[in-house]
């Protein structure tokens, strides 16, 4: 989200107020997170937290079904992409690495309640 006023003091307040002061209104402020300096989006915009919990969907066609032998490079790389914490591709799949061995060695990253899901 683009960054306003409202974000602006919250960020410049959450590093000397870890709690919301029990005289403040309302429901408690989400969360919000600055982007790391080198993000082209840094100085813009900023990632706040949603109050309830939301599953994030990828754009563009489903994830393809694990059984199915003509997908099983998107399968993984979906997964890998959806559950396992990242900033570059790199991240997620070496140079010389298949989508299926990045997959397998990085499984373990995936949570116990992501793989429910």
């Amino acid at each position: 989200k683009k960054i306003n006023e409202t974000d602006l003091k919250y960020l410049s307040n959450s590093s000397t107020t870890e709690k919301r002061q029990d005289n403040q209104k309302g429901r408690p402020s989400n969360e919000r997170f600055s982007f790391q300096e080198e993000h082209p989006q840094a100085a813009t915009h900023i990632l706040m937290k949603y109050s309830q919990l939301h599953v994030p969907v990828l754009y563009g066609s489903q994830i393809p079904r694990q059984d199915r032998d003509d997908t099983p490079e998107r399968y993984n790389r979906a997964l890998l992409t959806l559950f396992v914490p990242w900033r570059n591709a790199i991240d997620l799949c070496d140079v010389n690495e298949t989508w299926e061995d990045a997959f397998e060695s990085r499984k373990d990253l995936i949570s116990a309640h992501s793989w429910k899901i």
